[in-house]
This record gives structure tokens, sequence and C-alpha cells, in this order.
């Protein structure tokens, strides 16, 4: 029932996670650099964060088609690294490199719920261990 429950977690929260990023996304298109003295510095800057939240987005999704179809331990994988890097970056965010304390502390929450749910999903429920090896005898 603890591996049901984690599953479920780590899906809404991945879930969770996919939707900002798409709205972050669709946020970041009207801020494109428009002409100015910076411009042509700013545009390669722009452009490349925006493939990197895009390729975010891609990697957050394909790993919550795989937690919905409980693919195992790829997902617990590609989720336990998401979001130990979410937690990288909540960290810049406190550190006053990019975003709102509000956006640090939303992703410092998102990081530490998934990281747990992640870990939580791969173990195996009390008496299952048991008979896992016992049916191996």
């Amino acid at each position: 029932m603890r591996i049901q429950s984690a599953w479920r977690v780590l899906t809404a929260t991945l879930s969770v996670e996919l939707v900002l990023g798409v709205v972050l996304v669709v946020t970041m298109i009207p801020t494109f650099p428009s002409a100015g003295p910076e411009r042509d510095a700013l545009v390669p800057l722009w452009v490349s964060l925006f493939v990197s939240v895009i390729l975010c987005c891609v990697w957050v999704a394909a790993t919550l088609v795989g937690a919905i179809c409980r693919r195992g331990s790829w997902v617990r994988g590609s989720a336990v690294t998401l979001h130990i890097l979410m937690l990288a970056a909540a960290l810049g965010v406190f550190q006053g490199l990019i975003g709102t304390p509000g956006v640090g502390i939303l992703l410092l929450v998102l990081a530490i719920v998934g990281f747990a749910s992640a870990i939580l999903s791969g173990l195996p429920a009390r008496g299952q261990a048991g008979a896992a090896s016992a049916s191996s005898s």
C-alpha cells in the first residue's frame, strides 16, 4: 500500500511540475529580447534558456508517462536525478541568482516531495521482501 501511495504522490508531483513547466514556456515567449543596444547579447542567452526549459519539460513528461505506467527503476532514477537538480535550482534561487523566494520555496517543496516519493516507490513493502526471498528458494 505504501508503494502505491508513493507512486501516486510521484505522479502528482510530476504532473504539477509539467504544468508549471509548460506555463513557464508559454510565459517566456513574450519576453523575447526586443530591439535595443543589448539585444545581440541577450538573444543567445534567451534562446538557450528557452531550449533548456523545453528540454526539461520533455524530460518531466517522459518521466511522468513512465510513472503512470509504473515502469520501475528507470522512472525512479530519472525522478531522483530530476529532483536533485530541482534542489540545486532552489538553492540558486535562494542565493539570489534567479527568481524570487516564493519560486525557491515552491522548487524546494516539489524537490523534496518528488525525491522522497521516488525513493519510497522503490522500497519493498513489509512482508514482500520476505515473500520474495522465500519464493526464490
